[in-house]
């Protein structure tokens, strides 16, 4: 007569599709219950108490482990952040759900994946402001004038003089957008780059450009603070 491998009763499902399944004390039967009631499994169940079987994932807590992993690898990211919390905050939710149901492994990689993601960010949320500062130092260089003294095409050189003024009592880098216009057209444009500017100071600006034309020329002068981490501004191209 075999030995027993286990005790005989009524223990918690092992493949988690209802709530308690019977052991006799040599493998499992498709007895079952649920909410007191007892049933019989349709589909059945092999295996032996003891057995290491592997058990079916549940569908959201494999959902909490994808919403988890891609919450983590956006976190830290500027602006996304945002995204990345909700998404760790949805992946936490369905991984407790998941855990009540097979698919546990998952379940807790999810939730785990979701709490990093959340930890992760508060790095996103510091680089956001850092990009926001430099932005904002960028669109709004503080109080200044700049003075054109003189725009002309001569022998297909268009030649731009004049100045900049810094009206703040603080120093202040920028960067001079110059576009020239002939004849009501855009031939070009130039960038010229002041470095620490001394308060009530004044810059000296001058640009050449070599122009295919002639008639009444227009310098427009546009001033910007310093690029975004010191991007060329060609890289950012004309704002």
């Amino acid at each position: 007569m075999s030995t027993p491998l286990g005790p005989a009763g009524w223990h918690p499902d092992p493949l988690g599709r209802y709530e308690y399944r019977y052991f006799n004390g040599y493998e499992w039967t498709a007895d079952v219950s649920r909410n007191g009631a007892r049933l019989v499994d349709p589909a059945g169940i092999g295996g032996t108490h003891g057995t290491s079987r592997t058990t079916p994932r549940s569908g959201i807590a494999t959902a909490s482990f994808v919403v988890g992993l891609v919450s983590l690898l956006a976190a830290w990211m500027p602006f996304v952040f945002a995204i990345a919390a909700a998404g760790a905050v949805a992946g936490i939710a369905l991984g407790v759900v998941g855990l009540k149901r097979s698919g546990r492994g998952f379940a807790v990689a999810g939730i785990t994946l979701s709490t990093v993601a959340l930890l992760l960010c508060v790095v996103g949320f510091l680089l956001t402001r850092v990009v926001l500062r430099e932005v904002d130092a960028y669109v709004n260089p503080g109080p200044h004038t700049p003075t054109i003294t003189s725009c002309a095409v001569q022998n297909g050189t268009l030649t731009m003089a004049g100045t900049l003024r810094n009206d703040d009592t603080v120093a202040h880098d920028y960067t001079v957008i110059i576009e020239y216009v002939v004849s009501g057209t855009t031939k070009g444009t130039d960038t010229v780059v002041v470095k620490a500017l001394a308060p009530k100071a004044e810059a000296e600006l001058r640009s050449d450009a070599v122009v295919v034309a002639s008639g009444d020329a227009v310098c427009k002068v546009t001033v910007y603070g310093p690029t975004p981490f010191g991007v060329p501004q060609e890289n950012l191209g004309t704002p």
